[in-house]
């Protein structure tokens, strides 16, 4: 038998099961557990803040400036925080 006839051949590389169809990769189980997990974890709108620079706010250099500032408002006894 030849690599033609072979492929002409059907039934043979199917498992066993349906025929025509291979049989299913998950099982039911698997799928309910599946519309569990998807109902419990819906999407949602995060939103964020970005400084200018385009990292996340306060990125470091803002932090760093707002420490400074925090620590010289409180060496001169002025409220410059903002």
């Amino acid at each position: 038998m030849g690599r033609d006839d072979r492929a002409r051949r059907t039934g043979d590389d199917q498992p066993s099961g349906r025929p025509g169809r291979p049989e299913s990769l998950v099982s039911a189980q698997d799928v309910e557990d599946a519309d569990d997990i998807l109902f419990a974890h819906p999407p949602r709108v995060v939103t964020r803040w970005l400084c200018g620079c385009g990292e996340d706010y306060p990125c470091p250099d803002v932090r760093f400036a707002r420490l400074v500032r925090a620590v010289h408002a409180t060496d001169t006894g002025v409220d410059d925080s903002r």
